[in-house]
């Protein structure tokens, strides 16, 4: 009768053991779990704000170098990445936010005039109207002038895009992307020679 208590309350302590082993087992699965499902959010969350869905490839400019006093064509071109689009600048109605170019950083450069492409028509599932916007491969003209009464030499323009990228299911939050040109500036316009490129071609300037 002793024996078979004996081995009951070894197999109850075993039992227990066990029981406690895969208890702290579970406990610890579940903590990982949670941990790879936290690490799966801060990811995604980082590629949801990070990335940039439009990015300002390249640009060219109708003269070079620039000279004070003088008014210059600038073509830039804008890449989406697939699948995704901006508004049209105007936008389809009033409340959607269009997408945007400015010039920053080169001091007696200003932007006198923009010209945006011909928008396509889309329609989403979302909405019975169709959209106007950019998508894919788009390029923009941008008229620059130059003032007269600044210092020749060199300088850095900065090109920005404001726009907030939609796809066919949601718009993401309103963001901005740049290029730095590097530019030169100097006094005698006869040292400023007119250039040509495909991408000026490309831009939607007014055709005389």
């Amino acid at each position: 009768m002793i024996r078979p208590m004996r081995m009951t309350a070894i197999a109850i302590l075993a039992a227990a053991l066990v029981a406690s082993t895969l208890a702290v087992g579970d406990e610890a699965a579940a903590s990982a779990a949670s941990t790879l499902a936290v690490g799966h959010e801060a990811v995604a969350g980082q590629l949801l704000r990070g990335a940039d869905r439009a990015t300002i490839t390249e640009a060219a400019a109708d003269h070079e170098p620039f000279a004070l006093d003088q008014t210059v064509r600038l073509a830039v071109e804008v890449e989406m990445l697939p699948g995704m689009h901006v508004n049209a600048n105007p936008p389809t109605f009033d409340w959607m936010i269009p997408v945007e170019v400015s010039v920053e950083g080169a001091e007696g450069v200003s932007l006198f005039e923009v010209f945006y492409p011909q928008p396509i028509s889309v329609k989403f599932p979302y909405d019975d109207e169709p959209y106007l916007v950019y998508k894919d491969t788009f390029v923009l003209g941008l008229v620059l002038v130059i003032a007269a009464d600044i210092p020749a030499g060199g300088r850095e323009l900065e090109v920005v895009l404001d726009y907030q990228a939609c796809d066919d299911e949601a718009c993401y939050a309103p963001t901005d992307t740049s290029i730095k040109i590097p530019i030169m500036i100097v006094a005698d316009a006869a040292q400023s020679r007119a250039v040509s490129s495909p991408l000026l071609d490309r831009a939607p300037f007014p055709r005389n």
